[in-house]
């Protein structure tokens, strides 16, 4: 488990990080290969644990030693408790997670060799939007999010424009042409923008379309590493050779490990490669984080 802070301290003063989005509890299932049609097999590895993707990131922002607050919402449930909980015990302030009378999302996840499949509990309409969180982000370094509406990622970062605060976008599967002027990094997988896109060179697209903007893109490609468009360029930076035991929390663990290491100054490409780092940690493990 990572402990060091990357160099986040500047002046002995503690960056302050503020992931806001997604939390649910995570059944996650090692698995040596997916089931056949009608077939039950046996789990070899089961984990229990909180999830969702913003809070995944916390917890991995907070294991390097940042001062990581965690601003959505979760029911309050048995599963809910849980998912709080875990946050918790890993050092993420939890005081703008707003507590609901709903049922608490949750996600199975299937682990099969080299693989991942992700189910998720359907969709509520929970009585929370982002702006209920508003103090928590704009006294920040950096706010990292997995919400993906422009009108509200604008006004976000017009009232933190004061505080310098950086502004970074899990995309997960979306695209919004808007957000390439609005956040100043967006993340995303390759596999799901594709899916997305209808087009199998999703890197090339956004090389036309986003190639000058000022946004830093990283597209992450599983095995095959990252690329990193941004000033005017476009970088592959190759991911390291491991045996993964899930897949589940890779990308959510890239994002923490390329965040700390541009909060302490590093450069697009050094920030991929810390990222990389980090995924590789978490890919060795079961469970998002």
């Amino acid at each position: 488990m990572p402990t060091t802070s990357a160099d986040e301290r500047e002046g002995g003063v503690r960056r302050r990080v503020c992931c806001l989005g997604s939390i649910n509890a995570d059944v996650t299932l090692r698995l040596d290969r997916l089931p056949q049609q009608h077939e039950k097999i046996e789990a070899q590895q089961v984990r229990v644990g909180g999830g969702g993707s913003a809070a995944n990131t916390a917890v991995w922002l907070s294991r390097q030693g940042l001062s990581v607050m965690m601003s959505g919402w979760i029911g309050e449930d048995a599963l809910g408790m849980l998912a709080l909980s875990d946050l918790r015990a890993n050092g993420v302030d939890t005081r703008a997670v707003k507590l609901l009378p709903v049922a608490s999302p949750i996600a199975v996840c299937l682990a099969p060799p080299d693989d991942k499949r992700i189910i998720i509990s359907p969709i509520i309409e929970a009585p929370w939007t982002p702006y209920d969180c508003a103090d928590a982000y704009v006294t920040v370094d950096w706010l990292h999010t997995t919400v993906c509406e422009a009108d509200f990622l604008s006004e976000a970062k017009s009232a933190s424009r004061e505080q310098g605060t950086v502004l970074s976008v899990e995309l997960d599967g979306r695209y919004d042409p808007a957000l390439a002027n609005i956040a100043d990094y967006l993340f995303t997988n390759s596999d799901e923008l594709a899916r997305k896109l209808g087009t199998d060179d999703p890197v090339g697209f956004l090389w036309d379309k986003h190639g000058a903007d000022p946004a830093t893109w990283f597209v992450t490609q599983g095995m095959h590493g990252v690329v990193v468009i941004g000033g005017g360029k476009t970088e592959t930076v190759s991911a390291l050779p491991i045996e993964a035991v899930d897949r589940t929390g890779g990308g959510d663990a890239f994002n923490a490990g390329a965040i700390a290491a541009l909060l302490s100054g590093a450069d697009r490409r050094s920030a991929a490669s810390a990222g990389l780092l980090l995924a590789a940690q978490a890919l060795r493990v079961l469970g998002a984080h």
